[in-house]
């Protein structure tokens, strides 16, 4: 797993930083195949279905982000929550069932004192 990076600025002037997880689709298949989970592969978002008992969730392996599957919404939520990859994913939010709300787990990047120097060091 990559270490956070400056991404881009968004449209609210806001600094977005982004960590990649270097798995490739065949390492996540490999291991919800070595766990027998369900998913169903949606290859041009660069994202896996993850389907549960409970719920299905969608999976980003080139970044770690998810979010709850909300199929009235074509599929696409509001909110997207991080992991550090396939594995953290399914064994701290499926199988931990470790609530997810903003206490636990931030949408946004966190800003760590090593990143605010590099933003207080690049000219907008």
């Amino acid at each position: 797993m990559s270490e956070y990076y400056f991404d881009r600025v968004n449209s609210k002037g806001e600094v977005i930083f982004r960590r990649d997880t270097n798995e490739s689709l065949e390492d996540v298949e490999k291991y919800l195949n070595s766990k027998s989970i369900e998913y169903e592969v949606k290859e041009q978002a660069h994202m896996i279905k993850v389907f549960t008992k409970g719920r299905d969730y969608s999976y980003y392996y080139t970044t770690g982000r998810w979010a709850p599957y909300k199929k009235y919404l074509g599929g696409y939520p509001k909110k997207h929550y991080s992991s550090k990859g396939i594995e953290d994913f399914i064994t701290r939010f499926i199988q931990g069932e470790k609530k997810w709300d903003a206490k636990h787990v931030t949408n946004n990047w966190t800003i760590t004192s090593q990143y605010i120097k590099t933003i207080q060091q690049v000219s907008f």
